[in-house]
């Protein structure tokens, strides 16, 4: 068996590939703002390149037999890599049609990954996929706190405009890509089991696959409903964009680094359904207290609603792994998970923006994740089950 220690250097691969599965995405809400003002577009087309990209997330299982042709779980993640690489690139350069082809090919790319991570992780640290999982999970929220963190100002640092704001992750992207081909190529051929197109259409009949795949829908809301509008939410709280977008970044990394021991202490735990309810009774008063607060507290109670989703983020995946036998059933149930809660994730920044639109005010349009986290609390609770999810008819 690995030691901890071996095993986070065997897992240096998906640590690398976490760097850029979610900056891709999370810089566009920062940029909101600025690329309303120069482009004239609406809030809908605007909450829309956010939902378009976890429209893909949610097409993933469509996906999945071209994917399985392709080769290995790590040929798989280098070309989803490169794939993303250029459509930021492509971002970058291109203008407001080219805004949306790429937010489309951004969803594609990191959809791949989403799946592909946590079967990469069965196959090879399987004993230690609380540990792994949630390193890689925190690596994804730090870089994504850190594109926020430095959207705006590199936007308003040059002539460049928003576009600068892209240029770090098509540098890392290209070096990450880069990497994985290197590695690959000194890998001997087989070395993991191929991606198999089959899935268990069995798991659709199991209550327990319907309540992760739920937990996790409801969790992505939660993050993509939230995230979206937020630094448009503390400007009018009396913020400054800069500062709004400082803000959400900086409670979003630490609410990620404190949430990378979650996986880890809890794949210890034979029973998940207290702590996942609390979770989203958590994620419930923070919103709530966001809403009848302003000033600098709004710092707490964005930490404590960041801590929670970044708790129940990593949970989500780990259950797949957890409540699943081999690698094959973990796929499956990673697939069902997200193109389930992916498909739910994408209705949310539209939901929040128009409850806005209807009310003109964010602190009633709040009150959809409070919802979302009482919602949350209640289906982890079924979804924290010990039991593992049987697949009887693997011909299936």
């Amino acid at each position: 068996m690995l030691s901890n220690r071996d095993a986070i250097r065997k897992a240096l691969p998906i640590f690398i590939a976490a760097i850029n599965m979610r900056a891709g995405l999370t810089i566009m809400s920062p940029l909101i703002p600025i690329l309303k003002e120069e482009y004239h577009l609406s809030s809908f087309l605007l909450s829309f390149l956010t939902s378009l990209t976890v429209l893909c997330f949610a097409g993933s299982a469509f996906l999945m037999p071209l994917v399985g042709k392709i080769g290995g779980t790590n040929r798989v993640i280098s070309i989803a890599l490169i794939v993303l690489t250029a459509a930021i690139f492509l971002r970058a350069i291109g203008n407001v049609p080219m805004l949306f082809l790429s937010s489309l090919t951004v969803g594609i790319a990191i959809a791949v990954l989403n799946f592909s991570l946590p079967v990469w992780v069965k196959e090879n640290t399987s004993d230690h996929s609380g540990l792994v999982t949630g390193i890689y999970i925190t690596i994804m929220g730090v870089f994504a706190a850190a594109s926020v963190a430095v959207a705006v100002p590199l936007a308003r640092a040059t002539s460049w405009g928003w576009r600068l704001s892209m240029v770090p992750w098509i540098a890392l992207g290209f070096i990450s890509s880069i990497w994985w081909l290197v590695r690959n190529s000194k890998s001997a051929s087989g070395e993991h089991m191929q991606i198999s197109a089959k899935f268990h259409r069995e798991l659709l009949h199991k209550s327990g696959a319907w309540s992760i795949a739920i937990f996790f829908g409801l969790q992505s809301m939660l993050f993509y409903g939230t995230a979206t509008w937020l630094p448009t939410i503390l400007v009018s709280k009396g913020l400054s964009l800069s500062n709004a977008g400082f803000m959400v970044s900086i409670t979003g990394l630490l609410g990620s680094v404190i949430g990378i021991v979650a996986p880890h202490y809890s794949s210890k735990l034979s029973n998940l359904r207290a702590l996942l309810a609390l979770v989203g009774i958590m994620i419930s008063l923070a919103f709530i207290a966001v809403i009848f607060d302003n000033g600098w507290r709004l710092v707490i109670w964005l930490l404590i609603a960041n801590i929670g989703l970044s708790i129940s983020f990593p949970l989500s995946l780990l259950l797949t792994v957890t409540r699943s036998v081999e690698a094959g059933e973990t796929r499956s149930l990673s697939i069902m998970a997200q193109s389930v809660g992916y498909l739910m994730a994408a209705f949310a920044p539209g939901i929040v923006g128009a409850i806005y639109d209807a009310t003109l005010n964010w602190n009633i349009a709040l009150t959809f994740p409070v919802l979302l986290g009482i919602a949350l609390g209640a289906v982890g609770y079924f979804a924290g089950k010990p039991e593992k999810i049987l697949i009887l008819n693997p011909s299936d």
